[in-house]
């Protein structure tokens, strides 16, 4: 083998271990997995911004209205499509969820959950054919200033998947496959012309373990019945010495009316039993808001959340290892091929020179 040979060889080798360290994604282009259905608001005359596809409806107090949505089966075989109306609130993310029940916030006086009652529960609706799903609206009897905010989720009914339950593995590791398509489509109710602007407080800070890391939950209202949208948000968590312990990068999050996020911020390794405060900063347009929250970890909580961390729990983590291999097996066949190259030069040189010899033997 060539010294060309043996370097082509080389590179191929180093190729082909470095491509192994790139994970693989595949991406199925069957059509079942496809969303089977789509759906389409029915926009009535007191539609505020004919714009939008989502409810934006002027209401009055007291006011009785149907809304209705469209829902076309655009699948071969016949859907079953669930109906609900859930109360918009602000998830973790800094993100408005309408499709999370239950979640709400002791400063929301009237939940859209609670106004909004579905007439069809549940649509069957035939191959290629369509149907409507009907959610009636009564406003509370007093005059209401903001928003009342919500959304009519729409899921389909898989009939395989209803029984279905993660296997042991998947459950142990927390995370598994859910196929359920849904729609969300925005409700979105003001009675008044009044202006009403978000405002900020801080509830509470606190250590909480999430997905097996740590993290400080930043628990954080929006008072005032009013939709935030980008705001600027940053914190900084300081020990009792006065050091930085966490800092995030300005975050852009919107927030619900009347809602509470529980925004994490991760730890960096274990925590440390102490006391700390959270410095928090808000900023939307030309206002600014600045809190803090103070929290303690106590030798127990600390004892506990660390335990079960991924840092313990899980120990190096598998791809960790499994890198570490293929660098030493990389390196190993580095070598391996130097050597070789090595000797396949001093072998050559010893011919070259054999050969010089007989040459100049024959001269003579």
């Amino acid at each position: 083998m060539g010294k060309k040979k043996i370097r082509i060889t080389v590179l191929l080798v180093v190729a082909a271990l470095l491509l192994a360290l790139i994970p693989a994604t595949v991406y199925a282009a069957d059509k079942s997995e496809a969303v089977g259905f789509s759906v389409s608001a029915n926009l009535p005359e007191n539609q505020k911004n004919s714009g939008v596809s989502y409810f934006d409806l002027q209401m009055e107090a007291k006011q009785k209205q149907a809304l209705s949505v469209q829902v076309f089966n655009e699948s071969t075989e016949e859907i079953k499509v669930k109906v609900a109306a859930i109360s918009a609130s602000t998830n973790a993310n800094g993100i408005i969820d309408y499709k999370t029940p239950d979640v709400g916030d002791e400063t929301l006086k009237t939940p859209f959950s609670e106004i909004a009652e579905v007439k069809t529960p549940e649509l069957t609706i035939p191959a290629g054919k369509s149907a409507t799903a009907v959610v009636g609206i009564e406003m509370p009897a007093e005059v209401y200033d903001g928003v009342i905010l919500g959304g009519i989720v729409l899921t389909q009914v898989k009939e395989d998947e209803q029984t279905s339950q993660p296997s042991g593995q998947q459950a142990q590791q927390g995370v598994y496959i859910n196929n359920e398509y849904s729609y969300v489509l925005g409700v979105k109710l003001t009675e008044t012309d009044k202006e009403v602007l978000p405002a900020f407080v801080g509830v509470e800070a606190k250590p909480e373990l999430l997905n097996y890391r740590v993290n400080v939950v930043h628990y954080i209202r929006n008072t005032e019945a009013a939709i935030a949208k980008n705001v600027q948000l940053d914190i900084e968590v300081y020990s009792q010495n006065e050091q930085a312990v966490v800092k995030t990068s300005t975050k852009t999050i919107d927030m619900a009316p009347n809602s509470v996020m529980p925004y994490a911020v991760m730890w960096d390794g274990e925590i440390a039993p102490g006391k700390y405060v959270s410095n928090v900063s808000m900023k939307l347009e030309d206002k600014e808001w600045k809190f803090e929250l103070p929290f303690e970890v106590s030798a127990q909580t600390a004892q506990e959340i660390n335990k079960e961390s991924v840092e313990q729990s899980q120990g190096i983590p598998w791809w960790v290892i499994l890198l570490i291999v293929i660098l030493v097996v990389l390196i190993l066949v580095i070598v391996f091929l130097l050597a070789a190259m090595k000797r396949r030069k001093k072998k050559e040189e010893t011919v070259e020179a054999g050969q010089r010899m007989t040459r100049s033997g024959r001269r003579k």
